[in-house]
């Protein structure tokens, strides 16, 4: 369960993790970077998301750079949850489930005319080990992408690098979990997890037989080449002019 605190001009999004004091008093520490980074996880245009130590407190922050700027995506949120709200919603979602995943604690949002300009998020930092290239993981794998499934939620981004080894389990991280709405979008997911990890579909069993499946892996190779081939048209294109 989420609930939202309203505190310093700051919409508050928290857990039943830590009480409304515990969530003041983290989002003081972030605010006023009253913590350690002790590993930078990524760095770039997009996002960038810090391990970090607070009060010996394992913890990764999530700050989603790109989506707090860009001025459309500012004025969609307008209408919606911002990035860091869906975020926490997402893994509160997935352990309602029974899918586990990073343990979320809190996201912050500030919003200006009803928009959000600012936003964070924070959740426990798991210590586990990446699928990528584990091929003895890929069973694993396959079967918490099935289990998602069969509770009516998409992955949203199943690349193999989005499935953690921990604990003997298969943990869910990146998700962006939505409704399962038209069967084709279960099967491409199974195409595109297909794609981020080669000889993974020797796992799939009767996946490998779905009809709708199939056609998902054909579509997936020939509209990503058709994406290359507009862009070196593109590309041409610009170079000429």
């Amino acid at each position: 369960m989420i609930r939202k605190i309203d505190y310093k001009d700051w919409q508050l999004i928290t857990t039943d993790k830590l009480s409304e004091n515990q969530a003041k008093t983290l989002f003081d520490a972030i605010a006023n970077k009253n913590y350690t980074t002790t590993e930078p996880l990524k760095v770039h245009h997009r996002s960038t998301v810090l391990r970090i130590a607070w009060q010996k407190q394992d913890l990764v922050l999530k700050i989603p750079t790109e989506k707090n700027t860009k001025p459309w995506i500012r004025f969609m949120t307008w209408f919606r949850m911002g990035e860091a709200h869906k975020n926490i919603a997402g893994m509160n979602k997935l352990w309602d489930k029974g899918i586990k995943t990073t343990a979320p604690l809190l996201a912050a949002e500030k919003r200006n005319l009803g928009m959000v300009v600012d936003s964070w998020l924070v959740y426990e930092y798991l210590d586990g080990t990446t699928c990528l290239d584990k091929e003895e993981t890929y069973p694993l794998v396959v079967k918490k992408l099935t289990q998602m499934h069969a509770a009516k939620l998409l992955h949203g981004d199943p690349q193999i690098r989005n499935f953690i080894a921990y604990k003997d389990d298969i943990y869910v991280i990146d998700s962006n979990p939505k409704h399962v709405g038209w069967a084709f979008s279960r099967a491409y997911e199974w195409a595109y997890l297909r794609k981020s990890a080669p000889g993974i579909e020797n796992y799939f069993g009767k996946i490998n037989n779905w009809w709708l499946y199939r056609f998902a892996y054909w579509y997936d190779i020939y509209e990503r080449r058709f994406v290359r081939n507009r862009r070196k048209v593109k590309r041409f294109l610009l170079g000429r002019s």
